[in-house]
């Protein structure tokens, strides 16, 4: 069996992380997310492993012969369009996903057993959702899949099963893609158009299934490969006797660990990390190699790319893009007041996208670019996103977007007074 990781897009959604790196190479444990998406579609015993990726060949570059063929989409004209990138190298029956999948093995041999069960040209993953229109919404009959509607309006729903990103198709699946016109959704509409012809299998899972489309969807995804990790203290790390670590915590070759930190697993501390005195690291947090957390601070719920540093203050519920520079007391905001005695799902302006997301989370910090200079004593607001390279000046308050490369700072002026 062969398998294409669908990895070409521009992650627009994505940014401003995605600004300088497609988004499957965001680190997390170490690893970029495709390498642990590739890892497991290993395991699950896939001969050949594809990756469509965009003309920059970064994806290449970075994962090397962890793949096995890298294939180009010129230009990003959607999924349908990428997937045709790899036709030529591949066989009958395939899968395709897209990027993070890091616990697609468990579904693949169910979807090949259902097709071989059902001569089925086309098998689906799906899981129920109460939320429609942020989905692609399959169409049921006698339990096959006989349409596709993209992101339907919820009176307008032909059903609740969401379609999950993994996919098993066999080459005819081309001949319809030739049919229909190249555009965003191409792939959907050549899906839909041969489940009109072949018999489209559904696979029904319960369980959610996390991708990376927005940037707080690291939380999920981070929380997921911690959970599947146990308790690693590398004898390589410097840990001080009264440093505490509790839980199942990985600590990587190099870390410093100080004096009376704590750290509270599941977490992830990566290859020469510093921990500073006192500071409390906890709730599925991922501080990536060469990351520093000065003294006195906490990091809840967070993930922090590499070279990135803090110097102290609160990071909750946030992601800090590589070689972002924060300075003494700056806070990120991670909760909106209560409306009803209920604290209210936080909404986020999407940098790349120009409109506003619903997280779908009651707790949400900020997000921050790469290679950003924050002054000391900033408190930025819950779900505000912070451009790459932009500027924030000492004891600003944010409480909207900082778009790449922009300085923000407060205009103070000083008055002075003798005694007399």
């Amino acid at each position: 069996m062969k398998a294409v990781i669908l990895a070409a897009g521009e992650s627009t959604r994505f940014k401003p992380l995605s600004d300088n790196r497609h988004k499957g190479l965001t680190e997390v444990l170490g690893r970029p997310i495709l390498s642990h998406t590739i890892e497991e579609l290993r395991e699950a015993g896939v001969d050949e492993v594809i990756v469509v990726q965009g003309p920059e060949g970064e994806i290449q570059d970075e994962l090397g012969d962890e793949a096995d063929h890298f294939v180009v989409q010129e230009s990003p004209e959607g999924m349908g369009n990428a997937l045709r990138q790899a036709e030529p190298l591949l066989d009958d029956k395939f899968l395709v996903l897209t990027p993070y999948r890091a616990n697609a093995s468990q579904f693949f041999e169910p979807m090949i057993k259902k097709a071989e069960e059902e001569d089925s040209d086309i098998v689906f993953v799906s899981t129920p959702t109460d939320k429609p229109g942020k989905y692609g919404i399959l169409e049921l009959e006698d339990g096959k899949a006989v349409d596709m509607v993209e992101k339907p309006e919820p009176e307008e729903a032909p059903g609740n099963q969401k379609v999950v990103g993994m996919y098993l198709l066999n080459k005819s699946f081309f001949s319809y893609l030739d049919e229909v016109e190249t555009w965003e959704y191409q792939y959907e509409d050549a899906l839909s158009k041969q489940m009109k012809d072949s018999t489209a299998s559904v696979l029904k899972i319960k369980q959610e299934t996390n991708s990376i489309k927005y940037p707080w969807d690291l939380f999920s995804v981070t929380r997921e490969l911690l959970e599947k990790k146990d308790r690693k203290i590398s004898d390589k790390a410097s840990i001080m006797d009264s440093a505490e670590i509790k839980g199942d915590v990985i600590v990587e070759d190099g870390a410093k660990i100080f004096e009376n930190a704590v750290v509270k697993g599941p977490a992830y501390i990566g290859k020469n990390a510093v921990i500073g005195n006192n500071a409390l690291i906890r709730d599925h947090s991922v501080i990536e190699k060469e990351v520093t957390v000065g003294a006195n601070s906490e990091v809840k719920n967070s993930v922090l790319q590499p070279e990135s540093s803090i110097h102290s203050g609160f990071i909750g519920d946030s992601v800090i893009g590589r070689n972002t520079k924060i300075g003494a007391e700056t806070v990120t905001a991670n909760r909106e007041f209560r409306e009803n005695g209920e604290r209210p799902e936080i909404r986020s302006d999407l940098i790349g996208k120009d409109y506003e997301k619903d997280t779908g989370r009651s707790f949400m910090g900020a997000v921050i670019g790469e290679d950003v200079d924050i002054g000391v004593n900033v408190s930025l607001m819950p779900g505000v996103q912070i451009g790459t390279e932009a500027k924030i000046g000492p004891g600003t308050v944010v409480h909207e977007n900082v778009e790449n490369s922009e300085t923000i700072f407060v205009n103070q002026e000083q008055v002075r007074k003798s005694s007399e």
